[in-house]
């Protein structure tokens, strides 16, 4: 198998909930909203899993806001990769993946400004081969074809193999495992669904994924043999 990882970009790289959070207070005190609006945008986000042009739509009716939606959501891009952090320590991992000769690259879901501003404004572009954002491609995850555009900009092709590292199960994992990569699911504390095949390897976050692609991870004999069969 080639040393090749595709690393999901939000809420696996970079800590996405915490953006949000920090946007949704500074919304709420921008716009003198009543105490139970940060909980209630929260909720409604749902983790980012939400397309942004249905929430702003909530938005403006559950808040009675006279801004557009549009022009919202061009705002929230504007501003979240300002407030998206990337851990020093997840930096160093990649950039010591790579030394040890890995291909590292981002497979991500969303708007190419509002992805590449938190890639480029959090050093992550000086630490990766390559990205692929779906904004710019017009493909998302789980299809396998971004996981092809993300390996073909490092100058390599699937059939070689890698790994798929992300805190989506169906996005990442699910997604990896049908481009035939091997997985490693970034759980951040959540228990895998039941209903669906386990991926290859669980970490609790990304710097330990990084330490599993080196070989210094905890042995799991279950997921070696996973691994040993898709090869």
């Amino acid at each position: 198998m080639q040393r090749l990882a595709l690393f999901d970009l939000d809420n696996t790289l970079v800590d996405r909930s915490g953006a949000f959070r920090r946007w949704a207070v500074e919304f709420c005190a921008d716009r003198g909203l009543p105490d139970d609006a940060l909980a209630w945008l929260i909720a409604t986000d749902q983790d980012g899993s939400v397309p942004r042009d249905w929430f702003f739509g909530e938005v403006t009716k559950r808040l009675g806001l006279a801004a557009s939606v549009d022009e919202m959501w061009r705002q929230y891009r504007r501003r979240i990769p300002e407030l998206v952090s990337c851990p020093d320590q997840v930096l160093a991992s990649l950039t010591l993946l790579r030394d040890e000769g890995w291909t590292v690259a981002i497979v991500t879901n969303g708007q190419a400004d509002n992805q590449l501003g938190k890639i480029r404004r959090t050093g992550l572009d000086q630490c990766v081969d390559a990205w692929a954002v779906s904004g710019e491609l017009g493909i998302r995850k789980p299809a396998r074809e971004i996981f092809e555009a993300a390996a073909g900009g490092c100058g390599l092709d699937l059939r070689g193999g890698g790994w798929a590292i992300g805190d989506s199960p169906v996005l990442d994992v699910e997604g990896g495992r049908a481009a035939g990569l091997a997985t490693i699911w970034v759980s951040r504390g959540k228990a895998w669904p039941a209903e669906l095949t386990p991926p290859d390897r669980t970490v609790t976050d990304v710097v330990a994924a990084v330490e599993v692609l080196r070989g210094v991870g905890v042995p799991d004999t279950a997921a070696d043999q996973a691994c040993e069969q898709r090869r």
